[in-house]
């Protein structure tokens, strides 16, 4: 054999063979028809406002399609849809669609048409009663905090609520919707700022505006403080000027994040003793009710009783 002559003008060879195969498949398809199944998105419309689809569809159809071969291949079939229009459904409930060719709207075109409806034939269409409404955003987080720090204060989340729209029935029983849970796997010493996803609802045709909202958190170095006068306090009865306390103050250390102390004064400090405690004629030692600001934690209190005296 020679392979000379057969590799000669290979070139020449390769693109004749090319026009004779483009050739003969453009007699097979201007001439021969085809059918052709196809998979057509389905869509819905005209639902009612104060309505919404509640249960999931089937999201498409199979469509047989005849015509001749060109155009079968050149129809634009992201144009194709089977559309059934729902305006007559006026309240909440189940509804069975029969889908005929009617349904199904393309590019028309000579040759093409729509030969039948194979499956599924039937759609059902479940409405509810669509609702929206303002929930608060509960924060989830599982953040842990280095050694010598501390979080000061609650977690923000920013916005505090969102939008929640959908089917009446499955919303009217929720007061709130919850974040994913926010995670590191380092001990944070530094304020956390952070944008989280609301955790979705298994809920069809559900929607939130919007779906992300940030989580804050003060996170300082912790530190103590210690206030040597605080003056105790009474409560209980209408005339105080009556009963004197033995001491009169006490001293007082406290922890907290430091910039958190910075703040801190006396008056923020409450060392109460509730006289409906005190029995008659007797001095009688009181604990006091310690009142302290968010974030600020009791360390020492010397003294822990204290005697009252009624005059």
């Amino acid at each position: 054999m020679d392979h000379g002559r057969i590799t000669e003008n290979m070139g020449l060879k390769v693109g004749a063979l090319a026009v004779a195969l483009l050739l003969w498949f453009h007699i097979a398809t201007e001439k021969d028809t085809y059918d052709r199944i196809l998979e057509v998105p389905i869509q819905v419309e005209g639902v009612p406002s104060d309505l919404i689809i509640s249960a999931e569809l089937p999201l498409t159809v199979q469509v047989r399609f005849h015509g001749r071969g060109k155009n079968l291949l050149t129809l634009p079939w992201r144009d194709v849809q089977v559309v059934v229009d729902a305006s007559d459904i006026l309240t909440r409930g189940t509804r069975p669609r029969r889908l005929n060719l009617s349904n199904v709207m393309y590019p028309e075109g000579p040759d093409l048409t729509v030969v039948e409806i194979l499956e599924p034939d039937q759609i059902t269409i479940e409405t509810d009663r669509f609702v929206s409404m303002r929930l608060p955003v509960v924060a989830r987080m599982d953040i842990q905090v280095a050694g010598g720090h501390t979080f000061v204060g609650t977690v923000e989340v920013v916005p505090d609520s969102v939008t929640v729209s959908g089917p009446g029935s499955f919303l009217r029983d929720l007061v709130f919707v919850e974040t994913d849970t926010l995670r590191s796997r380092r001990r944070v010493k530094e304020p956390v700022d952070q944008e989280v996803a609301i955790r979705n609802l298994p809920i069809y045709n559900f929607s939130m505006e919007p779906s992300l909202v940030r989580l804050v958190q003060d996170v300082q170095p912790l530190g103590e403080r210690t206030f040597r006068e605080i003056a105790v306090r009474f409560e209980g009865r209408g005339n105080t000027d009556r009963y004197l306390a033995q001491p009169q103050t006490a001293r007082v250390t406290v922890s907290g994040g430091v910039r958190l102390l910075e703040k801190l004064t006396e008056e923020d400090i409450r060392l109460i003793l509730n006289l409906n405690l005190i029995r008659p004629d007797i001095q009688t030692p009181l604990t006091p009710k310690v009142e302290l600001p968010e974030g600020i934690t009791l360390l020492i209190l010397d003294p822990r009783q204290f005697r009252v005296t009624e005059y």
